[in-house]
């Protein structure tokens, strides 16, 4: 079953695949980023939503 996380890259937050029997940390690596939130979610849907909150909050931290 494939499951989501979030990840940090260069251009920003995006949505991530976790292979079957790969890390959280590994996923992050193969698309050189670091990991923000390891979920496991089960859809990219609920990961995206995630995100969006994430960003959402940092919007408001700068202000």
């Amino acid at each position: 079953m494939v499951q989501y996380e979030i990840v940090e890259t260069y251009d920003g937050l995006t949505v991530a695949e976790i292979p079957h029997g790969v890390s959280p940390e590994e996923a992050a690596r193969r698309r050189r980023g670091a990991v923000i939130d390891p979920g496991p979610y089960p859809s990219y849907d609920d990961a995206y939503e995630a995100m969006m909150a994430l960003k959402l909050d940092e919007e408001e931290d700068l202000d």
